[in-house]
């Protein structure tokens, strides 16, 4: 791996082909990114039921990076892989590849298995078990371990660093642990202080000293120097109890830690799953209980030469084809050439994060199934010793695993590093050029139907990236180009416009396009639809399909032209908006004195006005609910056609009125707040959200407590954007405002 690398001089390399695949699947496209001499990640594309992605890192041992396991400063608790990795960061390390490693309690974050780190035992567990020489290489096995304490003629064998409960044992705990006991098991606690560090390390002993002994209590700190050794008052092993009560004050301690054979020297250690490859043959039968299951996966394998797959692959909780099973997974990690290889945590655990070669910021490359990385207990990183930039030797353009259709745009960007691959300056200008394709200061165009290839030069550096260019996609999205919604049919105002745009995908893998990569056809007598996706609708009604092709893919979407006899949205800003409800049958106008329908857009909207428009929105049939008690003190004041309406709302918790000594009242004619408005809205889709969403306005503060969660939740789905940079959460709302707010929520 280090002569192609080396050899590569910055070029990133794609190769896009077919394959027979374990999976059952063939695999669409592969790309490679070095991120040192000795780490590179490995895309993959696969093509099954839909389409899958691969992340591997393949790491060489003895090069410029180093494999650790990282957990943080104590076992207890679990954090996210961008935490540790600015917690390293502190220690003077560059993460430059990482995965999650073990299983762990998720209440608590400890973790299922051994620990070691800087060759110190940081937590016990046999079992199959991950280790890292101090050569670097990487080893795994199915492993005994064992923490033992001797006082008084006993010789007991110990558990470290795991939650005592009255069922487990006894347990030796350091200061790795964290800086106190907890789980809240009343216990009989001994305070041990090492007479030189206390701490454990494979093969060694360690003679300590009782100090101090605690009785029935549910906690116990663990000084500095110091370890505590605990048993549940509750354990119903009456040799042990009886042990551990011989101990009193001055009492001597003899703790080692034995492990097997070919271990006793490994730097790094880190419990692992069950086996998937042992001595090049492929297992099938495993012990984890969702070994059947489909479900995003981590795993490392190590091949005959050596070399060390970290493997993951994601799953989709929308889409149950998605992922891979414990059988599969060992099959793929055979493919890909180990001889042995461990399945590590998965699901919502799995994540892959790198420091891609000319940048500083730590990237996640994969999608976990969460939607954010999840906190975990512990990570395999393989990071270097943070130095300064030198000058640049390798140009690295990015993306640099993209696929276009002919016509597609993509933006690129050239990052320069030194040998090290830290990001140094660029040496000069960066001049442009392509092959399939042309460029135009940083944009490529795809040209023909093949592979391009971008090059980007700067002084003496140069380096590329390569483009698929399909043909046909199998796949297409119609979007409303300014709320990029889904279409899935069109109903429009005669006379009108509205801007399309369209995605595409070539199983799973999204090509760049530009709205003139597609064919856009409607009927003359529906109106005209541009090169560019813009339809412009015929003064007449009538209804057809607009049609959109792409090589030898089409997508027929209906369209059906309204006239809108409102006479009063004529050039409005919210007319589109105000025009699609009005056609759902959802708001509604009024005659004005001289007999015209009109909306009164700029009208503000009154709370019982809003519950009625809502409650058609939402399709309730609000007659259900005419026979029930109104809760309001003011329901006389409730206009008799919105009463059904305020009573369904009421009942359904979206409405809930307001309190005032003691009474419920509905205020029905008064104004509906935004706030007020924005709350109702997100109760119907139990939409709460505690992010920073609101600090991009200036007027956050004045948010009422009760509706911080919800507005939150709105903000982020683009029901709304404030005005002038203000939220204004007790301004009135407008008719045409309410129209907004239900368009961009269906």
């Amino acid at each position: 791996m280090k002569k192609w690398l080396r050899n590569a001089g910055g070029l990133i390399l794609a190769v896009h082909m077919l394959a027979t695949s374990a999976l059952g699947a063939n695999v669409l496209q592969m790309s490679r990114l070095p991120l040192a001499d000795s780490l590179e990640l490995n895309e993959y594309f696969l093509v099954n039921e839909g389409s899958q992605k691969e992340h591997i890192l393949t790491y060489e041992p003895g090069g410029d990076v180093t494999p650790m396991v990282v957990y943080g400063d104590t076992l207890y608790g679990r954090s996210t892989m961008d935490y540790m990795r600015q917690y390293m960061k502190e220690k003077g390390y560059t993460v430059v590849g990482a995965v999650n490693a073990a299983f762990f309690d998720l209440k608590n974050g400890l973790p299922m298995g051994m620990v070691v780190t800087d060759g110190v035992l940081r937590a016990s567990g046999s079992g199959v078990t991950l280790g890292i020489q101090k050569d670097g290489a990487i080893q795994l096995g199915d492993v005994t371990l064992e923490v033992r304490g001797a006082w008084k003629g006993e010789d007991i064998l110990l558990h470290y660093n795991q939650l005592l409960t009255d069922g487990n044992g006894m347990v030796l705990y350091s200061g790795d642990y964290d800086t106190k006991i907890k789980g809240g098991t009343e216990g009989y606690h001994v305070l041990l202080k090492a007479e030189e560090k206390a701490s454990l390390t494979l093969g060694g002993e360690v003679e300590c000293e009782v100090v101090k002994i605690a009785e029935k209590t549910t906690t116990c700190s663990i000084p500095k120097g110091c370890f505590v050794l605990s048993l549940a008052e509750a354990f119903a092993y009456e040799p042990y109890q009886n042990a551990i009560r011989k101990l009193a004050v001055g009492d001597t301690v003899t703790l080692c830690a034995k492990i097997d054979k070919g271990w006793e020297d490994v730097q790094y250690a880190v419990g692992a799953g069950d086996m998937l490859i042992s001595d090049g043959e492929v297992c099938t039968s495993f012990s984890f209980a969702g070994a059947g299951q489909k479900a995003a996966r981590t795993a490392v394998g190590i091949k005959a030469n050596g070399e060390v797959v970290c493997y993951t692959i994601d799953e989709d909780n929308a889409d149950p084809s998605k992922g891979i099973t414990l059988a599969a997974l060992a099959d793929r990690m055979a493919e890909l050439g180990c001889v042995e290889a461990v399945n590590l945590d998965g699901g919502g655990s799995t994540c892959l994060g790198m420091t891609r070669p000319g940048e500083t910021v730590f990237t996640t490359a994969n999608t976990p199934s969460d939607g954010q990385q999840r906190g975990c207990a512990n990570y395999l990183f393989f990071v270097r010793k943070t130095k300064p930039a030198q000058a640049a030797t390798q140009i690295f353009v990015y993306p640099y695993n993209s696929a276009a259709l002919p016509g597609g745009k993509i933006t690129m960007t050239a990052k320069a590093a030194d040998s090290s691959y830290m990001a140094a300056a660029l040496p000069g200008e960066v001049s442009w050029s392509a092959s399939g394709g042309t460029v135009s200061g940083d944009v490529f165009t795809a040209g023909d139907v093949g592979v391009a290839e971008i090059t980007a030069a700067s002084g003496a550096c140069t380096g590329s990236a390569v483009v698929q260019i399909v043909e046909t996609p199998t796949d297409m999205t119609i979007l409303r180009e300014q709320w990029e919604k889904p279409v899935e049919e069109i109903l429009m105002e005669t006379g009108t416009q509205i801007d399309l745009t369209a995605t595409a995908e070539y199983r799973g893998l999204d090509l760049a396009a530009t709205d003139s990569s597609f064919r856009w056809e409607l009927p003359e007598e529906l109106g005209t639809a541009s090169a560019d996706g813009v339809l412009t609708a015929a003064e007449q009604e009538g209804s057809g399909s607009l049609t959109i092709r792409c090589g030898q893919m089409s997508v027929e979407i209906p369209v059906s032209l309204r006239t809108n006899p409102m006479t009063d949205i004529e050039g409005h800003w919210a007319r589109e908006f105000i025009s699609q409800l009005y056609f759902d049958d959802i708001l509604k106008g009024s005659e004005n004195a001289a007999g015209e329908l009109v909306y009164r857009p700029d009208a503000s909207m009154t709370r019982q006005e809003f519950v009625v428009a809502l409650m058609r929105w939402l399709g309730v049939d609000v007659e259900k609910y005419a026979s029930g008690q109104s809760p309001f003190a003011d329901s006389s004041k409730i206009a008799s056609w919105a009463s059904n309406a305020m009573k369904a709302a009421y009942e359904l918790e979206y409405f809930t009125g307001s309190k005032e000594n003691g009474k419920l009242y509905a205020q029905p004619d008064a104004t509906i707040t935004r706030e007020a408005a924005m709350t109702i809205l997100a109760r119907t889709q139990k939409a709460l959200s505690d992010s920073d969403a609101l600090e991009e306005f200036e007027d956050a503060s004045k948010v009422s407590d009760w509706a911080v969660e919800s507005l939150t939740a709105m903000v982020e789905q683009g029901v709304i954007n404030g005005i002038g940079g203000k939220l204004q959460p007790q301004g009135s709302v407008t008719r045409s405002q309410v129209a907004k707010m239900l368009f961009m929520m269906q």
